[in-house]
């Protein structure tokens, strides 16, 4: 079979954004050269094989002597350690890698080091800090018109859309994937492209487009599948299940869900993830069984990992379960759970460098649903205390965009309105912050009083006259008045008393 011969070396071939033509030279070649060994670790990494990318570069690791070599063997082994959360060893590398390429007058070098810290600070929250990172990227690259600086830039950008997006930019956000999809769809068309169509699609879903959102989906998945990238595209269809959720697509959505989990098996994280989502499927089928026992498996499984956003996203399940089930006490004690594991305990907005598990985007937004839901649950125990979560929800709402978590609040507040409240012990609320007109309430008290005198005296009209201290003659009136009939009261035993009317 006669071999094919490349026009580009391997470093040209990545920097271009053709990655399966260099892993296609790398089938057909080995070689211990240490800049060619950092590149086949960067292919391995463009197509997820992270266990085999580490290996090379421990392997060239003692060899990265020459300043270029070691340069890009800095930025390979900062994406690898981004990709394992170890922040502060990603963030070494990186500040290697930029002061080796300023040191080279290298600008290309330069941007790529940039565009990793500024992937590190939005990852620990520090949204400002990788806005400012991300302009210095992209003006090292003005001017620059090459293949090599077009698929750079789209990948700035893309950057900045994601940071935008979380700092509620919204319009900002969708012109910068805009301006990312059309620059990478002209370079790289893989990977890269996919992300950013995905970034895109997760935009639409925020701001409640989420049939919008299905097409862009569809393109990314195409792509993902196409390139076997199967950690993206379980991550891809694990997002669009829980936009079918919103469509009330439940069939679907479910499908998707179970083969991304089944996609992540072995990963307790990702695993736990899907089951969460799985949970609240199960709930809108009304099968709440199943939701209980699929959000206590999430929960489980996210509670064998240090990720403080799982642990979060598998007691909402799990609280929106118990709120449905009317376990409201229980469901307030686990939504402070996961309100806590959103916003851990003595993290700040700069977040925890070792293990990133500071207040970033994405724990706010759970924070916030984690809030709306805790509100929901003390409206039936604690009317003081669902205020002050309301009121909270209200605050954290004002900094983040997303058009569904606002539609959940309002849908909750709206029960804060009412006036008389039954609890599910058989209590009968007045709220002294929103007092009812007076013939509502005492047309609700009386009602109140009837049914359950009746209820407990097994519809005796004296012995319920006796409870309520009133004439038989009246409690007849009563039932007439509120409509009572003997099929509406579930009696309990009867008392040991026993009188004849």
């Amino acid at each position: 079979m006669e071999r094919r011969v490349f026009q580009e070396s391997p470093v040209e071939l990545i920097d271009n954004g053709q990655f399966l033509t260099a892993e296609e030279l790398f089938s057909e070649r080995r070689t211990d050269d240490p800049q060619e060994m950092v590149v086949r670790a960067e292919v391995e990494m463009y197509f997820g094989r992270m266990e085999k990318a580490a290996e090379l570069l421990d392997a060239v690791a003692p060899r990265a002597t020459d300043i270029d070599v070691a340069a890009r063997f800095s930025i390979a082994s900062g994406k690898l350690a981004l990709q394992r959360r170890n922040y502060d060893l990603a963030e070494v590398h990186y500040q290697t890698a930029f002061h080796f390429s300023r040191f080279m007058h290298d600008q290309f070098g330069t941007s790529q080091a940039l565009l990793g810290l500024a992937a590190l600070d939005h990852k620990r929250g520090l949204l400002a800090e990788a806005a400012a990172r991300l302009v210095e990227a992209r003006e090292g690259l003005k001017g620059r018109s090459t293949k090599k600086a077009e698929v750079l830039k789209g990948l700035i950008i893309s950057e900045q859309a994601a940071v935008s997006a979380d700092s509620g930019n919204i319009e900002e956000a969708s012109s910068h994937y805009g301006e990312s999809i059309r620059l990478l769809k002209g370079t790289e068309r893989g990977r890269y492209y996919a992300r950013a169509l995905l970034g895109l699609a997760g935009l639409k879903c925020a701001t409640g487009e989420f049939q919008e959102s299905l097409e862009v989906f569809k393109e990314a998945n195409i792509i993902f599948e196409r390139y076997d990238l199967k950690q993206d595209l379980a991550e891809s269809q694990l997002e669009l299940a829980g936009a079918l959720l919103h469509l009330n697509r439940y069939e679907r959505a479910q499908k998707l869900a179970e083969e991304s989990r089944e996609m992540r098996r072995g990963s307790s994280e990702d695993e736990s993830r899907a089951l969460s989502l799985l949970a609240r499927l199960a709930l809108k089928n009304n099968d709440t069984n199943s939701a209980s026992a699929t959000a206590g498996e999430a929960v489980a499984l996210a509670d064998q990992t240090p990720s403080s956003e799982a642990r979060a996203l598998a007691r909402l399940s799990l609280g929106q379960v118990m709120i449905a089930e009317r376990d409201f006490k229980k469901a307030a004690e686990i939504l402070r759970e996961a309100a806590e594991w959103a916003h851990p305990r003595g993290a700040n907005q700069n977040g925890s460098k070792g293990t990133g598990s500071g207040h970033t985007p994405v724990n706010g937004r759970l924070e916030l649903e984690a809030t709306i839901y805790l509100a929901e649950a003390y409206h039936y125990v604690d009317t003081r205390a669902g205020r002050a979560e309301l009121e909270r929800a209200s605050h954290m709402l004002s900094n983040i965009e997303d058009s569904w978590l606002g539609d959940e609040y309002n849908r909750v507040a709206a029960k804060y309105e009412e006036r008389i409240i039954f609890t599910e012990d058989n209590r009968l609320v007045f709220d002294g912050n929103q007092l009812p007109k007076w013939q509502e309430a005492k047309r609700t008290l009386e009602g109140f009083l009837l049914r359950n005198a009746l209820r407990q005296t097994n519809n005796s009209l004296t012995r319920a006259a006796r409870k309520l201290g009133v004439s038989k003659v009246h409690v007849h009136n009563l039932k007439k008045k509120h409509e009572v009939g003997a099929d509406e009261i579930i009696a309990e035993e009867p008392e040991a008393e026993s009188e004849s009317e």
